[in-house]
């Protein structure tokens, strides 16, 4: 969310009225759009079309403008041209409901400051990507600015005393200084041009070869624009330079411009556009891998109904599912890395002796069956494991960086080793330690640990581990260290504070309802097969008349045929999406209630199912019971509504 002082820094900086002009002609989203971007202190005006959006753009000076890309009665692509007519320019993201490689390269080439897809994060990231943009509009009237004032310097070429704000210098080839001007020792912190003098100019480089590569250069041509290197003050700090330099009499005249601001304005948003684009990137992620921790779950609660009795192979099981929930964890704190979300809803009460053990267990495969395989054995110490008061926090979360902690470990000792852990109470917190006698670390990896993507591990490694892990241990108001010594081993060390108050996990107490399924007609859309194939047999097998399809336009196909009490549709799918299928049931006149399955639930927290237009919406990966009830509610309010309409009345 963006800070209030953020928001007032959008509506100050510019010299235009802070207005979002949304050019969208489905009402309903539109609505959802002006929702999302109340977290951005600025004005949203809507307009249903390409001519509204002409005449409102003509009139007036939107901050920025969301437009979609195809409008009922033309293209952005006309907007475009019908203003450019008039000689308006403004600042525009382009919005679609497919992914269109073509239409994103065409926009961009158009002048769009952004391409998003109404897909999935797409409600999530809209906030984000204003603010993007509010910033490179910024920065980009300030390098304009900037750039202006060193144009004229340059081109003007005047004479010393006229150009006494800019630096100024000569010097011989031998870099010997013989002459340079005020503006220029100020910008090097030196007291008088004399004394910046005294040095000669070879001593400002920091690198010798950018000095040489300018010699060179004005041998060659005789003259050097724009000639951008690092150079050195007085007092060792850096600062970055743009010169002109011109070789006469093998006598070297130039001016020099501080871009120090300029640079790291540049790094900024560099920086800003690899967290952004890492923030996609996670989104895509989620999205793709609860997937496959759908089919995993999905399957497994299929099987644990045919293995009634046999309690080992239902523990196996229910240890699956277990770990597939924490995986789904894993993947949702994986794109809330982007986004520094600090929720506690679903902090409870936690033993941490209990996290340990439990992490122990899970992590087993690795430390005893798979290392005994290749010869190398490990012991596991727990004798320093001794009571300790309950903390508040995310049982997943807290078994996530234990069982990390643990990988790592072993990781260090290839050959084998020893693990210790030690639990203990100090003042207001709990204590948790683990101990290895691997290979330890030097001073310079200690200070990298827990750097984002920073990895000893080469291609192994993706360097998010203890990154993410010192993220939760933050958000749980702790800490954790580390100290380690080359050859003896690492201890790692985490600190939470004790809990003051005892929460206990929600049980849901699921209700009974009876319903006649056979009566029913469900349509299941999603184009990973293996999860319709999964939704179908478990359907099915509840006594539903079930029609399952892969695509979003085999879905609007049988809506338009066929008559559905239901349809089950994944949101985010190639070509037609959720967005699309969920606009057909909604215009249809024996409409169908309509649910939502999808990897992107989490993103969609801050709107609720009736923003969204439908019945309920499930997180995938599904918990079958609980869609189940879910399935069962919602059908029997279909039966209600349907009585109370005389549908079903004699």
């Amino acid at each position: 969310m963006i800070e209030k002082s953020q928001n007032n820094l959008i509506k100050d900086a510019l010299d235009t009225v802070s207005t979002i002009l949304v050019v969208e002609d489905d009402e309903g989203l539109s609505r959802l759009i002006a929702k999302s971007l109340k977290t951005i202190d600025v004005n949203v005006e809507v307009v249903h079309s390409g001519a509204d959006a002409i005449d409102w753009i003509a009139d007036n000076s939107p901050l920025i403008t969301l437009m979609d890309y195809r409008l009922p009665d033309m293209t952005a692509r006309q907007i475009l041209e019908n203003l450019k007519d008039r000689n308006i320019d403004f600042p525009f993201i382009v919005m679609t409901g497919h992914g269109d490689e073509k239409v994103a390269v065409e926009m961009m080439k158009a002048g769009a400051r952004d391409y998003i897809v109404k897909q999935g994060q797409f409600f999530e990231l809209l906030p984000s990507v204003i603010k993007w943009v509010f910033k490179e509009l910024e920065t980009e009237k300030k390098l304009t600015k900037a750039n202006n004032a060193l144009g004229k310097s340059e081109k003007k070429y005047r004479s010393i005393v006229d150009n006494a704000l800019v630096g100024v210098y000569k010097s011989n080839m031998n870099g010997d200084m013989v002459y340079a001007n005020h503006a220029l020792s100020n910008m090097f912190g030196y007291v008088t041009p004399e004394e910046m003098m005294s040095g000669g100019i070879l001593q400002i480089y920091k690198n010798k070869e950018d000095r040489d590569s300018l010699v060179t250069k004005l041998q060659a041509s005789g003259c050097v624009d724009e000639f951008e290197c690092e150079c050195v003050k007085k007092d060792g700090s850096g600062v970055d330079i743009i010169l002109t330099a011109t070789l006469e009499d093998n006598i070297i005249s130039g001016m020099m411009i501080n871009i120090t601001s300029r640079k790291r304005m540049e790094k900024i948003l560099i920086q800003s556009e690899k967290l952004r684009a890492m923030g996609v990137m996670a989104a895509g992620i989620a999205h793709d891998f609860n997937n496959v921790l759908a089919i995993i779950n999905g399957y497994t609660q299929l099987l644990e109904g045919s293995c009634e009795g046999n309690e080992e192979l239902l523990n196996g099981f229910r240890a699956i599912n277990k770990a597939v929930e924490d995986g789904s964890e894993t993947v949702r704190r994986l794109s809330e890395f982007t986004r520094m979300e600090k929720s506690t809803a679903k902090h409870v009460s936690v033993n941490m002796v209990e996290v340990v053990e439990q992490s122990i267990n899970f992590s087993k495969p690795k430390w005893k069956d798979v290392a005994q395989a290749s010869g190398a054995t490990y012991e596991i110490d727990t004798e320093g494991l001794t009571s300790v008061r309950d903390v508040l926090g995310n049982p997943a979360e807290l078994r996530e960086i234990v069982i990390n902690l643990i990988n790592n470990a072993i990781d260090a000792m290839s050959g084998g080793g020893r693990i210790t852990f030690r639990t203990w109470e100090k003042g207001h917190s709990i204590f948790m330690s683990m101990a290895d006698n691997g290979c330890g670390m030097s001073k310079e990896v200690q200070s990298k640990i827990f750097d984002p993507f920073y990895t000893t591990k080469g291609v192994e490694g993706s360097g998010l581990g203890m990154s993410v892990s010192y993220g939760i241990v933050g958000k749980h108001g702790g800490s954790i260290d580390v100290i380690s010594q080359v050859g003896k081993g690492t201890v790692f060390t985490i600190e939470l504070p004790i809990a003051t108050e005892t929460i206990f996990p929600e049980t849901p107490v699921e209700p009974v309802i009876d319903i006649e399924a056979a009566k029913y007609h469900i349509l299941v859309v999603d184009d990973v097969k293996e999860i319709s194939d999964l939704l179908y047999v478990f359907l099915t097998r509840q006594g539903y008349n079930v029609d399952s399809v892969q695509s979003g336009d085999e879905a609007i196909k049988k809506l338009e045929k066929e008559c559905y009490d239901l349809v089950i549709c994944d949101l985010g799918m190639p070509q037609v999406s959720g967005w699309d299928v969920i606009k057909v049931a909604d215009s249809l006149e024996n409409k169908p209630k309509i649910g939502l399955i999808t990897g992107w639930a989490d993103m969609l927290d801050s709107l609720n199912k009736d923003d969204m237009g439908v019945d309920f919406i499930v997180s995938k990966p599904i918990k079958y019971k609980q869609l189940s009830t879910i399935i069962k509610e919602t059908l029997l309010n279909v039966t209600q509504e349907a009585v109370g309409n005389s549908k079903y009345m004699p």
